[in-house]
């Protein structure tokens, strides 16, 4: 069996979540989230590497700003118990409309700051977009 220690702690974060795999939109209840990721209440849960987005609005006092997340699906539990089935995702990259929302969520979630410029990139032409590579540890 893997041993699953985690190298930061977990909040407890229950809130539903909206997010697409595939094309497809879904909205289910976080449970906990971490700066390598956040745990998903499914009852069918993807398989493990299954690309998921998540569209998260910001607090009020941040205006209720949208950005999105692309994680990767890294833990399933599928068992009998449907109060427990869900999924573990880790984060791969942030996109947002603003740089300031980029560095917020970085701040907040990753305790990152300042930010690692050479982690951000800009794209689009008129509708500029930031999108910031999530720092990951290679350790098993």
């Amino acid at each position: 069996m893997a041993d699953h220690k985690r190298r930061t702690e977990r909040k407890m974060l229950f809130r539903v979540l909206r997010y697409r795999i595939q094309g497809r939109e879904y909205a289910d209840l976080s449970t906990n989230i971490s700066p390598e990721g956040i745990f998903i209440k499914n009852t069918e849960p993807p398989p493990v590497g299954t690309e998921v987005v998540l569209t998260v609005k910001l607090p009020p006092q941040w205006g209720n700003l949208p950005l999105d997340i692309v994680g990767q699906v890294v833990h399933v539990n599928d068992g009998p118990d449907l109060h427990k089935r869900g999924m573990g995702i880790r984060f791969l990259s942030v996109t947002a409309q603003s740089l300031p929302i980029i560095e917020y969520f970085v701040r907040e979630v990753f305790s990152e700051n300042p930010l690692d410029q050479s982690r951000l990139e800009q794209t689009g032409g008129a509708d500029v977009s930031y999108r910031y590579q999530v720092p990951t540890d290679k350790k098993s």
